[in-house]
């Protein structure tokens, strides 16, 4: 009753644990175990309950299964023998046991287990009534980890003696087998981990990785954690000497000006040009007057902001195709822009 009153007291530690998704079990780590708790000797063994410490060193082959090497020692547990007026004495428990544990992957940073193993018990008694016994044992537990390398850890075993004792020393043990659970609570440190993913923006590109802290929630990022960005052209041809966007090219805008609405980081700058005939200082003017007439259009027909749009001009300086034709020279009587925004998650 004891036994079972102490695990669910350490048990409930775990209420008051945040899970989350963290450093768990590592596959190929060696593992050592520092534990503190009490034996619970069954009521045919004649001693107190007492306090046990535990050292243990294991190896993970995979992130569930490992081997682990446990030594237990618990000094000095009293003799309760309420059927014989003898003096007490002290008793000297060491046991030793290789455990496999199977360890449950929760997606967590607490990981529950299950274990059972083999080994020996040896008992000294001040009373001279010493024993030795070989043992097996099972048991469950979890561990806690704060990061890769540590972790709190709940271990509860039923340690079985295999031997038995019989009339020939009946006045320390009784007649049957024998059993004690082990319950301790103590640190795990964990070796050779790979470190875990520190992810303060939480774009699943670890900080080591990342050519861009700080993302804002809810972009899209590539390979190095940078805002995914996407890209469209505006392409808007003008009539000689004008500067005023026809019908035709409604759509044209309309599709940068949807753009802008659907990505509210991006921005825009329209770049107005001309063809080769008038001076450079009109066609100065006029490139910037058609660059203008499209970013006028963008506000005023489809309700973008004047602060996301610029617009500039370049005169007769940027030509596309030769101003020796009348073909060459309506290519040249253009507005263009590069409408850049990130990507985000809908």
């Amino acid at each position: 009753m004891k036994a079972t009153i102490f695990t669910l007291a350490l048990a409930a530690l775990v209420v008051f644990l945040p899970n989350q998704a963290s450093a768990q079990m590592s596959e190929k780590t060696v593992h050592l175990s520092v534990l503190g708790g009490a034996i619970f000797p069954s009521s045919g063994m004649d001693m107190d309950n007492g306090a046990a410490f535990s050292l243990g060193l294991g190896y993970n082959f995979t992130k569930n299964f490992g081997l682990e090497l446990m030594g237990t020692v618990a000094p000095n547990i009293d003799d309760d023998w309420d059927d014989w007026d003898e003096v007490s004495g002290d008793n000297d428990f060491m046991l030793g046991r290789l455990n496999a544990l199977w360890h449950f992957d929760t997606g967590t940073n607490f990981v529950p287990y299950i274990t059972a193993g083999v080994g020996g018990v040896k008992i000294n008694s001040e009373r001279g009534h010493d024993f030795d016994s070989f043992t097996y044992n099972a048991g469950i537990g979890f561990k806690y980890f704060f990061d890769e390398t540590v972790a709190l850890r709940l271990d509860a075993n039923e340690v079985f003696y295999a031997d038995k004792r019989g009339n020939d020393d009946e006045r320390h043990f009784r007649h049957g087998r024998y059993n004690s659970p082990v319950i301790q609570a103590g640190l795990t440190f964990q070796f050779g981990a790979a470190p875990g993913c520190i992810d303060p923006d939480g774009d699943g590109v670890c900080d080591p990785f990342d050519k861009c802290p700080g993302t804002p929630a809810g972009y899209r990022v590539d390979a190095d954690g940078c805002p995914i960005t996407v890209t469209i052209t505006l392409d808007v041809k003008f009539d000689f000497d004008k500067a005023v966007v026809k019908p035709q090219y409604r759509g044209e805008v309309e599709r940068a000006a949807t753009f802008l609405n659907q990505h509210p980081g991006s921005t825009a700058v329209v770049e107005g040009h001309t063809d080769s005939r008038g001076n450079d200082d009109y066609n100065q003017r006029l490139s910037e007057r058609r660059a203008a007439a499209v970013r006028d259009y963008l506000v005023s027909q489809f309700g973008v902001s004047p602060s996301r749009v610029q617009s500039v001009g370049y005169g007769e300086s940027q030509p596309i195709a030769t101003n020796a034709t009348d073909a060459g020279r309506a290519q040249n009587r253009r507005v263009v822009g590069v409408f850049t925004g990130t990507d985000v998650d809908e």
